[in-house]
């Protein structure tokens, strides 16, 4: 087969075959949302793959590279494919790739984590204070 021309094409090959035994949830980590709901990987699937396969040396920069061996990644990566990752809507996902990159770097983890436990306590903080306001005592206070 032809070489590959487009980096994400190797990585589309193991999202296709991975897709099948993915458990998105059905809310939004953050925020609860029900729509435009995306799986978030805390590990870039490309960056594990480019390294694998160079530490391998497997060359999966065409079609018949990559098949041959994406059930070995799979298998290798199950962790990091099925279990670190959350469920978002597009609104937070975007959000999260605009503060750690397109690609997150594999040292992010951690940090991204925390950002996101941290988004989902804020918003449920927020949450709370607006449908149960807590009063400061003071005749304005039934104005605001």
């Amino acid at each position: 087969m032809a070489s590959n021309t487009n980096k994400r094409i190797a990585v589309k090959w193991i999202r296709d075959k991975a897709k099948s035994a993915y458990e998105k949830g059905d809310t939004c980590f953050i925020c609860g949302s029900r729509t435009d709901l995306e799986l978030h990987h805390l590990n870039s699937i490309t960056l594990l793959l480019e390294k694998w396969a160079s530490e391998k040396g497997y060359d999966v920069t065409t079609d018949d590279g990559i098949l041959e061996v994406r059930d070995e990644f799979i298998e290798e990566f199950h962790v990091e494919l099925y279990e670190l990752v959350y469920t978002l809507c597009n609104a937070h996902h975007v959000k999260l790739h605009s503060i750690y990159g397109k690609t997150p770097p594999a040292n992010s983890v951690s940090r991204q984590q925390h950002w996101l436990t941290a988004q989902k306590d804020k918003f449920e903080n927020n949450t709370a204070h607006e449908n149960h306001p807590k009063s400061s005592g003071s005749f304005f206070s039934a104005f605001y």
